[in-house]
């Protein structure tokens, strides 16, 4: 799983505004049936897309799952949900920010204040989630939305794996690109 940021030239970030030295972005073909979603690496090699089999404008929220406790990474932020072939994709699209507080959804960011505001405002950045389907353990209803169990290495332990609750809203929006693909799609 990433969790983290995208730019206005597609670069993705971690939560530190490290760089992923990947991209990702929405490729449209002549009808919308024909939307793929590519990931590359910013020198250009090794790019694979995969076909976009739904979407919907959605609400996500991240919390790291600390044995039953959950640990705020992202609060609840407005955007748009992709369902692709091998995986979900959910960019933040918020209505507006506080100028000052641009990274009001982040639970706790490592970095300058200005440093932030040049990122949200010059690079137009937004928080971006993306979940490969092998990562997903399940998905349950929960409130009124869908909550994605995730496990995913932590970035600070590679050899650990970490659990992740991804709650999406609302739940007649997000069921359909959630609960029905969670069996693999056939290649």
């Amino acid at each position: 799983m990433i969790l983290g940021y995208v730019d206005v030239e597609d670069r993705i970030y971690d939560l530190n505004f490290a760089t992923l030295r990947l991209r990702v972005r929405l490729e449209t073909g002549e009808g919308k049936s024909e939307t793929r979603v590519a990931f590359s690496q910013v020198a250009g090699a090794g790019a694979k897309s995969y076909r976009v089999l739904g979407e919907t404008d959605a609400i996500a929220e991240v919390s790291m799952d600390h044995d039953g406790r959950r640990v705020p990474l992202l609060r609840p932020v407005e955007g748009h949900l992709y369902r692709h072939e091998a995986g979900l994709l959910f960019f933040a699209t918020p209505a507006r920010r506080d100028p000052d507080d641009p990274g009001f959804f982040l639970v706790k960011l490592r970095a300058m204040p200005s440093a932030v505001q040049y990122f949200f405002d010059d690079q137009q950045g937004r928080e971006m989630i993306s979940i490969p389907q092998d990562e997903i353990l399940r998905a349950e209803k929960e409130g009124d939305g869908i909550t994605v169990y995730v496990t995913a290495a932590s970035v600070a332990l590679p050899k650990e794996k970490i659990a992740y609750a991804v709650q999406l809203r609302p739940e007649g929006r997000v069921a359909p690109l959630v609960i029905t693909p969670l069996s693999r799609p056939s290649r």
